[in-house]
């Protein structure tokens, strides 16, 4: 069957018609991938960087050289479910249970999606069962003394009438171990999710769907960086919702979707452990609350004019806060250590789409205009800092263009521009950090400007009976990109800034291909290589941090009777960051690693099944992050039963 698509336009549409790379991760493929969270089955099966910590539900990625995040929110790289926004900047909250299928669009999204989709976007696409009511039935048991339950059910239960409900629970009792055998302190943590989808045939014509999934996380130990030993140890809970509700129909030639979002996402820190002797007789004790919230809507037509062209257009308004509460020891409030602040956008945006020579021939063009309010609010206990406004407004054009060559191959070619409005963070921020013998004194900027980069990039691709490659160039040229300088040192402090490097430059090399080597036999590959990824700030120019300059990832599924299962391999190499255990000004250039996983299934029957995951299989010692090494080897055994 022909592979469909909705990122790319928004609106559904085959995959060997989008101009853009859109890398799929199919829900089977999810199904096989041994991973703690939604960011260890991203970072496994699409070519995406990552910033992950051990245990504690924190980590992000980032997309075609821009460097990975987790927190805030005016992020590089934007994560949606069913287009509209996640409403959380931390991946590892996100529900796997839910997920139909995982898009990857590579390169600068902006034209239809705003802002935050200067990397590209990642899109959930969550299940929409029609048919018969079904489902499964999952416990399991592994590493640590990990406990897994899940239930997952769908179908319609009336003639107008369907349902997905997912859940799934799961606590690991005892501290992880890391690949040089030791044993990781305080990384056990307990969670839950839930998600359950309505949909309401009004007619043939018109449809209501409602949306809501919500995460819980209790007891999250966060372990602190290796650098700190057991004296940094913290316990965290994590509250998360996101509801949305959609109203879609069809005039004549006109598809309408109407749709309304809100969503929260609070985490609350405990310190269980202090180097600080004065507060040491009041742990544990709370250390702060952070709270992320999100209000919108979306209004979208896609006009099929013409059996050669259509249109979509539409118009995004989205809210978001972020708001800290920071205590003493003692739990008098005191100062967190940026303002509060808010984000507030009004998109409007229109592409269109031309198709000749029967679909051979594709080019899609589009632009959009963002209104983008960046608020400093009045924080309690904070100083030194404006309470005040800054407006951005943007123009962000795009085009792409597709041509199938015979009945094999295709060149595709995309250019486009991408806009981010600084962080208020980055422009009020004031913090003291002591690092080997001195102060590290961080200062906010509130005249920075907003970044911005253009990206184009050319590829080539080929869909043989067995097998399929794609292989792609990107260049991507950003200004004003905000980074982090030292301004001066002195024998006490080392002083730091934000402001708006001359520039960055990144060039590289995206692969990805797929072979039916044997009917039981399927080889997939993907990757990328970076060229440049240089970053000029006040002159000087320097490696993007956390991005390693090749990543590849194979997978060797096997179907054979009964038996099923992966092979998974991702290697990452050599990458650069701040030394954050020692002299923070310092670069150090971070080993890379290679890691493998497993999965094999037997079915009993055509209703239960049993399952091994096997995690890290040759035990290596890595990090994601310097200071933060993740899980040794692991494993889980799970039984399934389908109804």
């Amino acid at each position: 069957l022909q592979e469909v698509v909705v990122t790319g336009r928004r609106v559904e549409a085959a995959l060997d018609t989008t101009p853009q790379r859109v890398e799929i991760i199919n829900r089977e493929t999810i199904e096989r991938t041994p991973a703690r969270d939604f960011t260890d089955m991203l970072k496994k099966n699409s070519s995406v960087d990552v910033i992950q910590y051990p245990a504690n539900k924190s980590s992000g990625i980032g997309i075609r050289g821009f460097r990975p995040e987790y927190s805030g929110i005016n992020q590089h790289t934007l994560i949606l479910i069913d287009g509209r926004p996640a409403m959380t900047p931390n991946l590892s909250v996100v529900n796997m249970d839910q997920i139909e299928r995982v898009e990857v669009l590579k390169g600068p999204a902006s034209a239809l999606y705003g802002s935050s989709a200067m990397g590209g976007v990642v899109n959930i696409i969550t299940r929409k069962s029609r048919g018969k009511p079904s489902g499964f039935a999952e416990i399991g048991y592994g590493s640590y003394d990990t406990r897994q339950a899940r239930l997952s059910a769908g179908g319609k239960i009336a003639e107008n009438v369907d349902f997905d409900y997912s859940f799934s629970h799961v606590k690991q009792g005892d501290d992880l171990k890391m690949g040089n055998g030791e044993v990781r302190p305080h990384t056990s943590y307990r969670e839950q999710n839930h998600a359950l989808r309505l949909g309401l045939d009004f007619n043939s014509d018109w449809r209501l769907n409602m949306n809501g999934d919500l995460y819980r996380g209790r007891s999250i130990a966060v372990p602190g960086s290796l650098a700190t030993g057991t004296n940094n140890q913290t316990n965290k809970n994590i509250d998360r919702y996101g509801v949305d509700v959609a109203l879609e129909g069809r005039i004549q030639k006109h598809n309408l979707m109407l749709r309304h979002f809100k969503g929260k996402d609070e985490t609350e820190v405990h310190k269980k452990t202090s180097s600080t002797a004065s507060e040491q007789p009041y742990l544990p004790f709370h250390y702060y609350t952070h709270t992320y919230e999100y209000d919108g809507w979306q209004l979208q037509d896609k006009w099929g004019w013409s059996d050669w062209g259509m249109t979509v257009a539409g118009i995004d308004y989205d809210e978001a806060t972020s708001v800290a509460q920071y205590y003493r020891a003692t739990g008098e409030r005191r100062a967190p250590s940026s303002a509060d602040n808010g984000r507030k956008a009004l998109g409007v945006f229109i592409q269109n789409s031309l198709f000749f020579n029967n679909e051979r021939t594709v080019i899609d063009f589009g632009i959009r205009r963002d209104r983008i309010t960046t608020e400093i609010m009045d924080t309690p206990y904070k100083t030194g800092y404006l309470v005040g406004k800054a407006r951005f407004s943007t123009v962000n054009p795009s085009l792409g263009f597709r041509q199938k060559i015979g009945e094999r191959a295709s060149l595709h070619s995309t250019i486009g521009r991408g806009f981010v409005p600084p962080a208020a963070f980055e422009m009020t921020t004031y913090s003291v950090t002591t690092r080997s013998g001195k102060d590290d004194v961080l200062s906010g900027n509130p005249n920075l400007k907003p970044e911005s980069s253009i990206t184009w990039d050319i590829g080539a691709g080929w869909n043989g009976d067995n097998w399929q490659a794609d292989v792609t160039y990107f260049h991507t040229r950003v200004k004003d990109k905000v980074s982090r300088i030292q301004t001066g040192e002195d024998a006490q402090n080392r002083y730091f800034m934000y402001t708006n490097a001359d520039s960055a430059r990144i060039q590289g090399i995206e692969v990805e291909g797929k072979w039916r080597a044997r009917p039981w036999l399927t080889l997939t590959v993907s990757g990328t290589h970076y060229i440049k990824r240089k970053e000029t700030a006040a002159g000087v120019e320097s490696d993007i941090r956390n991005i390693p300059k090749t990543a590849i990832r194979l997978g060797f599924d096997v179907n054979h009777g009964p038996w099923s299962g992966r092979l998974g391999v991702r290697h990452v190499g050599k990458w650069k960051d701040n030394n954050w255990i020692g002299n923070s000004s310092e670069i150090l250039t971070y080993s890379g690693f290679t890691i493998a996983d497993v999965f094999v299934r037997y079915d009993i029957d055509r209703r239960q099944s049993v399952s091994l995951r096997i995690d890290n299989l040759f035990d290596r010692y890595y990090a994601e992050k310097g200071g933060y090494p993740l899980a040794g080897r692991n494993f889980r055994v799970n039984y399934q039963y389908r109804f």
